[in-house]
C-alpha cells in the first residue's frame, strides 16, 4: 500500500472512529459493577507495524448493546475501562482491513483481560473498490451509475443545480432548465425521494453529489425511461460540527450568499442551511418563418427579440437524525424554497409578401411576473437486523407547491405607412395560479437469504392532487375591454394516483457472474377535469382486466466481474413508463410572440418503452484511467413529443404544444473516459452517438422523421502550486431529430480558477459561456411552413465566490465547561468520551 493511500485511510479511519459511545443498559449496570477492563495491541498484518487509528468497540454478547470503545494509540496500544462484568465481544476494525472479533467474559475473579496482539489482515476486495473511487475526485464511474462530486467542480460555485447538471457526462440542459439524457427526461430525486422543487431552486453549495442511474431496477419507479438523477444533499455523519459560509458577486446584478452547518453529537445529528441569490439576464432571440402551400411560397415573417429578466431565489432546509438504538435511526427533514421572477420581452416583427414586400410591421411587448413557493417534509425510519445485510426502512414525504403568475402580451400592428391595423392594439392579460400537493409513502425490505442470494421487496403509494387555473383577458378596439378569451382560459383539476409493489431477486452465479431479476407492478389513475366546460380526460392502468401490460414492469440484469480489478460488464433489460412532466401538461402560456404560442397539454397520456443496455467499465493505465462504454436501445409507443399546429381561433398564429405520437426507435453508443495523466491533472471526455426514428400519430398526419445526432463534453481540471486550480468545461450538441424538424446545434465553453488563501478560505473566479454561443432553438419543416427560431437562457457573466469552511471533528460538541478530552488511547464504557 503506497504512502498516500495509507495516509488517506488513516484520516478516514480517524474520522470514522470519533463516535460517542452510549451508556450501558440499565440492567447491566445495575446488576454488575462497571469495573472491568480490556486492553491489548493492534498490529497491521501487511507491515507488522502498529495499526494506529484503528477502532476498538465493545458490545454486550447478549442484546449487542454498545458498552465502550476507543481509537488505537500511535504505538498500537488500546485500553477500555469501566466495563460491566458480563460476556462481551471486542471488535477491532480499520478501513481496508477485515474486522477481528474477540469474545471476552469478565467476572469478579477476573476483571481485566489482556487480548495480546490483535492482527488485522487487509481486505483485498474492499481495498480494490476504495482505490477505484477514491482516486477519482471529481467523478466516479461505476458500471450501472455515475457519481459526480459537486464540491470539486469549480464552475458550479455559487450556481444552482441546473449548472451542475450541464457538466455531468451524458446530460444536457435546455433553454428552460430541463434536463435530458439520451433524448428523454430523467426522474429527479432529492436524497432518493420525490420533490416539488425544480433544479434551479437548489443551490449547488447544498449538494454533496449527484448520482445518475441510466437504467434503474424494479426497486425504483417505473417512470424512469430517462434514468434517475438523485441529488444527494450535504449531511455530516462524523461526530462534531462542520459547515461553510459562502458569498458571491457577479456581472448582471448577480449576488449570492448562504451557509450550512452540520452537527453530530452522540445519538443526535442536525443539519441547517440557507441560501439567497439574485441576478438578471439581457438576452436575444429571433424567428424566421416562410409560409407556403403545395410548394409555393406565400410570404415571410421575421422577428427579433430582446429580453430583460430578473430572478430571486431563497430558502433553506433543516434536518435531524436520532439514533434510537444501535441499529435504528429516525430522521426528519424540512425544506422550503421560494422563487420570484419578472421579465420583459420586446419583439419587433415584419410580415412580408412572396416577393418580400412589406405588408405589415409592429411590436409585441411581453411582461411576466411569477412567484413559486415549494416545501418538502419527510420523516424516515430505518432499522438494521443483527443479520448482516438485512434491513428495512419506511418513510413518508409531503410536497407542496404554490405558483402564481401574471403575464401581459401587448400587440401593436401597423400598415406599411404606419397607420394602425384593425384590432390594434391588442392587449392580453394572463392570470395564472397553480396549487400542487404530493403525498408519498414507501417501505423497503432487504433480506440476504444466503451467502449467494438476496431478496428485496417493497411498496409505494404516491397521491398528487393539482389545481391549475388560467384566465386570459383581451382588450382591443374590436371586442372591448377585458373580454375573457374562452379558447385560452381554463381551470383544470388534476388527480394523479400511483400505487406500486416490487420484488427483486439477486443470485451469484459462480465466482464472476451475478444475476438480478425483478418485477414491479404500478397501478396508475390519472384524471384531469376542466371546470366550467364539462370536459375531462382520464386513463387507468390497469382498467379492470384491460391494459394489464401497462401496469407490469419486469427487469433483468446480468453482471460479470473480474478478480483483482474494477472491470465489469453489465447487460440489462427493462420496461418503463414515462408520464408527462408538469411543464408538459400545465395549460399555461409559457412563451408567446406575434405568431407563436407555447402551452402545455393536460390530455397527454404516458408513453411506454422497452430498454436494453450493455455497459463495460474498463480501468487502464494502472488504475489512472477508466473507460465506461455503453450501447443502448429503446423502443417507445405513444411517444411524447413537441408539435406545432395553427391556432384554431387565428390560423396565422402557431400553437407549440406536446402530443402523443405513434412510436419512436432510438439506439446509441455512449462513452466516458476519465484520465489522470499526471499529478494534479484530471481529464474527462464523454460523447454519445444516437439514431432516432420517430413518427406522429395518424391524427397528426403520421409524419415520420429519422436521423443521427451526437454530443460531446470535455472537462480539464489542473491543480498547481499546491493552492491554485484551473478548470475548463466545454460541450457541443449536434441537431436532434424531432417529428417536424430538428433542433439547432448548441455549444459553449466555461472556465474557472480557484485559489486557497488558507486551508479554510477559498476564492473562485468563473466565466460562463465565454464566447456567448449557447442558444436553444429548432427548425420546423412542414408542407405549410418552414420556421427557424432560437432563444437564450442567460447571457455571458463573470462571477466571484468566496467560501469559508469551518468545523471541528469532536465527539462531544456540548462538553461541559472546563472538561478536558481524554487520551484517545483510553476510554470508559460508562461515560461520554472526548
Amino acid at each position: 500500500m503506497h504512502s498516500t493511500f495509507r495516509h488517506l485511510l488513516c484520516l478516514l479511519a480517524a474520522f470514522g472512529a470519533l463516535t460517542t459511545f452510549a451508556q450501558p443498559p440499565a440492567g447491566a449496570r445495575g446488576s454488575m459493577p462497571a469495573i472491568g477492563k480490556v486492553y491489548g495491541k493492534v498490529i497491521d498484518g501487511s507491515t507488522n507495524k502498529p495499526a494506529e487509528f484503528a477502532t476498538v468497540s465493545v458490545h454486550a454478547e447478549r442484546g449487542d448493546s454498545l458498552l465502550g470503545g476507543t481509537i488505537v494509540r500511535t504505538n498500537g496500544d488500546f485500553s477500555i475501562e469501566k466495563l460491566p462484568l458480563i460476556p462481551m465481544k471486542v471488535t477491532v476494525s480499520f478501513i481496508g482491513y477485515k474486522p477481528q472479533v474477540v469474545a471476552v467474559a469478565l467476572t469478579r475473579d477476573r476483571t481485566e483481560r489482556d487480548l495480546g496482539n490483535v492482527v488485522l489482515k487487509p481486505d483485498a476486495e474492499l481495498l480494490k473498490e476504495f482505490e477505484v473511487t477514491g482516486e477519482k475526485r471529481t467523478s466516479v464511474m461505476q458500471v450501472d451509475r455515475r457519481v459526480y462530486n459537486v464540491d470539486k467542480d469549480l464552475t458550479t460555485q455559487g450556481a444552482s443545480a441546473v449548472e451542475v447538471m450541464k457538466n455531468i457526462p451524458g446530460l444536457s440542459v435546455d433553454v428552460d432548465g430541463n434536463v435530458q439524457m439520451r433524448g428523454t427526461n430523467p426522474q429527479v430525486l432529492i436524497d432518493g425521494r420525490p420533490t416539488s422543487m425544480t433544479l434551479d431552486m437548489i443551490p449547488a453549495e447544498d449538494i454533496e453529489r449527484v448520482e445518475l442511474i441510466t437504467n434503474p431496477s424494479a426497486a425504483f419507479d417505473a417512470s424512469t425511461t430517462g434514468g434517475i438523477l438523485n441529488v444527494v444533499l450535504k449531511k455530516s455523519t462524523k461526530p462534531g460540527y462542520s459547515g461553510q459560509l459562502q458569498a458571491g458577486v457577479g456581472t448582471n446584478d448577480r449576488y449570492q450568499f448562504g451557509g450550512n452547518i452540520n452537527v453530530k453529537d452522540g445519538r443526535w445529528a442536525f443539519n441547517l442551511s440557507y441560501n439567497f441569490n439574485t441576478g438578471g439576464n439581457v438576452t436575444n432571440g429571433l424567428t424566421r418563418r416562410t409560409d407556403r402551400r403545395f410548394g409555393e411560397t406565400l410570404g415571410y415573417f421575421d422577428q427579433d427579440t430582446e429580453s430583460d429578466s430578473r430572478r430571486t431565489m431563497n430558502g433553506g432546509r433543516f434536518g435531524v437524525d436520532w439514533q434510537v438504538s444501535n441499529r435504528s435511526t429516525l430522521s426528519f427533514s424540512q425544506s422550503m424554497r421560494g422563487h420570484a421572477n419578472e421579465g420583459t420581452d420586446r419583439q419587433t416583427f415584419s410580415t412580408l409578401g412572396a416577393g418580400r414586400e412589406l405588408l405589415a410591421h409592429g411590436e409585441q411587448i411581453n411582461t411576466s411576473q411569477g412567484d413559486n413557493m415549494s416545501l418538502t417534509s419527510q420523516i424516515m425510519f430505518k432499522h438494521k437486523s443483527p443479520k448482516e445485510g438485512r434491513e428495512w426502512s419506511m418513510d413518508f414525504t409531503y410536497n407542496n407547491s404554490r405558483r402564481d403568475s401574471r403575464a401581459g402580451q401587448d400587440l401593436y400592428s401597423y400598415a406599411p405607412d404606419g397607420t394602425a391595423l384593425a384590432g390594434s392594439p391588442r392587449l392580453q392579460d394572463n392570470i395564472g395560479r397553480s396549487r400542487y400537493s404530493g403525498y408519498t409513502f414507501q417501505a423497503d425490505f432487504v433480506d440476504p437469504v444466503s451467502e449467494r442470494s438476496k431478496l428485496e421487496f417493497g411498496v409505494k403509494s404516491n397521491i398528487r392532487p393539482d389545481n391549475t387555473k388560467l384566465d386570459v383577458l383581451v382588450t382591443s378596439p374590436l371586442i372591448g375591454t377585458d373580454v375573457r378569451d374562452t379558447s385560452l382560459s381554463n381551470d383544470y383539476e388534476i388527480q394523479d394516483i400511483i400505487n406500486a409493489a416490487y420484488i427483486n431477486w439477486s443470485r451469484k452465479l459462480g465466482d464472476h457472474w451475478s444475476l438480478m431479476s425483478g418485477l414491479r407492478f404500478e397501478q396508475t389513475l390519472f384524471e384531469a377535469r376542466l371546470r366550467g366546460k364539462d370536459q375531462s380526460f382520464r386513463y387507468a392502468y390497469p382498467d379492470g382486466t384491460d391494459n394489464l401490460g401497462r401496469a407490469l414492469f419486469p427487469s433483468l440484469y446480468l453482471v460479470r466481474k473480474w478478480e483483482n480489478s474494477a472491470r465489469e460488464v453489465q447487460v440489462n433489460f427493462s420496461r418503463k413508463i414515462e408520464r408527462p412532466r408538469f411543464w408538459q401538461i400545465m395549460p399555461f402560456i409559457m412563451f408567446s410572440d406575434a405568431r407563436n404560442m407555447r402551452i402545455g397539454n393536460p390530455a397527454l397520456a404516458p408513453e411506454m418503452s422497452n430498454l436494453a443496455e450493455v455497459n463495460h467499465l474498463l480501468p487502464f493505465m494502472k488504475g489512472r484511467a477508466t473507460w465506461l462504454t455503453s450501447v443502448f436501445g429503446r423502443y417507445t409507443t405513444d411517444v411524447i413529443t413537441g408539435y406545432v399546429t395553427p391556432l384554431a381561433s387565428d390560423t396565422t398564429i402557431l400553437l407549440n404544444t406536446f402530443i402523443n405520437g405513434s412510436h419512436s426507435t432510438t439506439g446509441g453508443w455512449e462513452n466516458v473516459i476519465k484520465v489522470d495523466p499526471m499529478q494534479g491533472l484530471q481529464v474527462t471526455l464523454s460523447g454519445t452517438v444516437q439514431y432516432t426514428n420517430v413518427a406522429l400519430a395518424s391524427a397528426q398526419g403520421g409524419a415520420r422523421n429519422e436521423g443521427t445526432n451526437w454530443n460531446s463534453k470535455l472537462m480539464v481540471n489542473y491543480r498547481f502550486l499546491k493552492d491554485w486550480t484551473v478548470q475548463v468545461n466545454g460541450e457541443y450538441e449536434s441537431p436532434r431529430i424531432q417529428p417536424q424538424g430538428v433542433t439547432l446545434s448548441q455549444y459553449g465553453v466555461d472556465a474557472s480558477v480557484s485559489h486557497d488563501f488558507t486551508r479554510k478560505l477559498t476564492g473562485v473566479l468563473s466565466v460562463n459561456d465565454i464566447f456567448f454561443s449557447r442558444r436553444w432553438g429548432n427548425t420546423v419543416d412542414t408542407p405549410l411552413l418552414y420556421q427557424e427560431s432560437y432563444r437564450r437562457r442567460e447571457m455571458r457573466f463573470v462571477r466571484f465566490t468566496l467560501t469559508w469552511k469551518f468545523g471541528e471533528q469532536n465527539a462531544s460538541l456540548f462538553r461541559k465547561r472546563g472538561q478536558q478530552p481524554r487520551d484517545p488511547g483510553q476510554s470508559g464504557g460508562g461515560e461520554m468520551d472526548f
